[in-house]
């Protein structure tokens, strides 16, 4: 397999295998050739470099770039995941494994867990496999959202993440965003919201990660509460990113406006009040976030990606600069 073609259909079938994820009689079938010359480019692909295989633990933890972060947020407990991958999705899913297992070493019988939405807290709430059952309380902490991703149905997720600890879920079944301070105080005044609001205020435990800004207007995370001009006013008033639709600013200062008035959710108080905030973030882009999430006092545990945690690092270093 020397010649330039050979090369390019060696790359291909790595692609369609590693990448794509067929099975490589699919690959057969669809390239038209036999399942063992599949088996044989895949071969070649590793031995060429074409293809190189890592075996990344979720356990492992970067002590050095920790050390370094807690140097100038000592408060706070960070983890870094040890990685050299850029790509979002493995980041994502390397984060929430870590903070899964630390999940499952935190947790004690009879917690009170908040939880709140998204990719990441979807990613986690799959990789939760408790080795015993634990009895504890799993609320929302946040309403839902008329978007239909699996990772914005709050209630599901909490759901599972109850069902694979052996708990409780408790439910709102109202949206995150209401249209006015007036029809918020009303649900929270409602019964089955009474029961919620007081597991916010004896949460032992909360799960969340930490948003950036959508860069674009055409960003979901702009839409999933379906006012976009309401996060070009938050822009304007200096937010660079929230937790559980909580938006602050760089010096970690909440930005109290009508979006804030109107989210069904566990208030900030309550947040900061939680005895254990276990917090993720991947992505680089997410450093400017992640400054100002340690100054809200909500973030007790962060765990981050390698490439994340050098940006935020970088970033600390500019700004104390």
């Amino acid at each position: 397999m020397s010649s330039r073609l050979d090369v390019a259909l060696v790359v291909k079938v790595a692609q369609m295998y590693y990448l794509d994820g067929l099975k490589q009689e699919e690959i057969a079938r669809q390239i038209g050739i036999s399942r063992s010359l599949i088996s044989m480019i895949l071969t070649e692909a590793k031995e060429r470099g074409i293809v190189q295989i890592t075996v990344r633990d979720p356990l492992q933890n970067h002590d050095e770039l920790s050390r370094r972060l807690a140097g100038f947020q000592p408060k706070t407990v960070f983890t870094v995941v040890p990685t050299s991958s850029r790509d979002p999705d493995a980041l994502r899913k390397l984060v929430a494994q870590r903070a899964a297992v630390l999940l499952e070493s935190a947790l004690r019988e009879g917690d009170v867990v908040g939880l709140a939405w998204g990719r990441t807290c979807l990613e986690l709430v799959q990789a939760f496999r408790p080795r015993e059952r634990i009895q504890v309380s799993v609320v929302p902490l946040i309403g839902g959202s008329f978007q239909t991703a699996r990772y914005f149905q709050i209630n599901e997720l909490v759901r599972e993440l109850a069902e694979r600890a052996g708990g409780t879920p408790y439910f709102i079944h109202a949206p995150a965003l209401l249209s006015s301070r007036a029809e918020r105080d009303l649900h929270l005044a409602s019964s089955s919201l009474q029961v919620v609001r007081q597991r916010w205020r004896a949460m032992n435990l909360l799960v969340t990660s930490i948003g950036a800004m959508p860069r674009e207007r055409t960003d979901d995370r702009e839409n999933y509460i379906g006012e976009a001009e309401a996060f070009r006013t938050l822009s304007k008033k200096g937010a660079v990113g929230d937790i559980c639709v909580r938006y602050f600013d760089a010096e970690g200062k909440f930005i109290v406006d009508d979006l804030y008035e109107r989210v069904l959710g566990a208030p900030v108080e309550d947040l900061k009040r939680a005895q254990g905030a276990l917090c993720m973030a991947s992505g680089p882009e997410k450093a400017e976030a992640i400054l100002g999430a340690l100054r809200t006092g909500v973030v007790k545990k962060l765990v981050m990606d390698e490439p994340t945690a050098i940006a935020a690092l970088d970033l600390m270093a500019e700004r104390k600069g």
